[in-house]
């Protein structure tokens, strides 16, 4: 029995450290997701994300809002 709990135990923690990650592969992996355009358009799920490392131009911002603003303003 205690042998099944300690290759349990094993294959838990391999688990969980497999789940974490460190600042640098986080702030990798979103440079690579934020290369792509489309996830910085304002609808996109990882804008924020992406302004927060490429924040938008002023003229960026305002061209966004244009496209986001309601027909005939």
């Amino acid at each position: 029995m205690t042998s099944i709990r300690m290759i349990g135990l094993v294959f838990l923690t391999g688990i969980v450290l497999s789940g974490c990650q460190t600042s640098q592969s986080r702030q990798e992996e979103l440079a690579a997701i934020c290369a792509n355009p489309v996830n910085r358009q304002p609808q996109n799920f990882y804008f924020d994300e992406c302004q927060a490392l490429y924040p938008s131009s002023d003229r960026a911002l305002q061209k966004d809002y244009r496209l986001g603003a309601p027909a005939g303003r």
